[in-house]
């Protein structure tokens, strides 16, 4: 194996991903993959195929495409009619609300500032009226006239203050990268569910899944810390695998 596939494939050792993930990502055949690896290059279509299988390897594993196309530059048997130059390009993360979604929450978010700015005003206005005095609390229990407010207080069967009980819903379930970057495939509820987050997580980045159950395929788990119900949740993981999260706990999957 030359410098350029032991690159290739120390990188996708250390990130623990499967050359079936690669496969998946890139949608290049796992045998020209191996074969970029252990630089068969004579088992790839030709040198136009090599350098931009090379380059699409190289970005998904966040290495520089340009350093490795100049080492195929300079190979002789591989020399082109000119040099191929590839230009830097950003690979977008994968967005974890689908198009729909997104509006949603950016309507909701216009709403919520407007609601925010109004609220603001009135607070300001108030403030400043000279004649604005402290509102007047009605006494509980009164309000048989017209306008009248009637209040209640919430009771309790013990002897304690009475609490309020926490809205309903789903806890988030976060997702953390500490010391490395991870690859991730996130699904809603199981194996088969609706796929939300399929890519690296970068280091020091998290994901947060307001959902009961997860299935995450994990390929670094030593770089993966999980939240679950405002706590950190052990690592049922200590290679490359498959795991449930809920709120009470993750365990290891099929």
């Amino acid at each position: 194996m030359g410098e350029l596939g032991a690159k290739l494939r120390g990188e996708r050792e250390r990130r623990g991903i499967g050359i079936d993930e690669i496969e998946a990502e890139t949608r290049i055949r796992a045998k020209f993959l191996l074969a970029l690896e252990e630089e068969r290059f004579d088992a790839l279509p030709g040198p136009a195929y090599v350098r931009a299988f090379v380059r699409d390897y190289a970005e998904l594993l966040g290495l520089d495409p340009q350093e490795l196309v100049n080492e195929l530059n300079a190979r002789p048997e591989l020399v082109p009619d000119e040099v191929v130059l590839v230009p830097p390009r950003r690979v977008a993360e994968v967005p974890l609300l689908d198009r729909r979604a997104r509006i949603v929450v950016w309507v909701a978010a216009a709403v919520a500032l407007v609601i925010v700015a109004a609220v603001a005003a009135f607070v300001l206005a108030a403030r400043g009226s000279p004649s604005a005095g402290p509102p007047a609390h009605p006494a509980a229990g009164t309000g048989s006239g017209p306008g009248s407010v009637t209040t209640t207080t919430p009771t309790t069967s013990g002897t304690g203050p009475a609490t309020t009980p926490p809205p309903a819903g789903p806890r988030p379930l976060v997702l953390v990268t500490s010391g490395g970057s991870v690859w991730l495939s996130v699904r809603a509820g199981s194996a088969s569910g609706k796929l939300l987050f399929n890519n690296t997580l970068a280091d020091g980045r998290r994901l947060r899944f307001a959902r009961k159950r997860l299935w995450v395929r994990v390929g670094a788990p030593w770089y993966l810390r999980l939240h679950a119900a405002g706590k950190v949740v052990p690592m049922p993981l200590t290679a490359p695998g498959n795991i449930v999260v809920t709120a009470a706990g993750a365990r290891v999957s099929a």
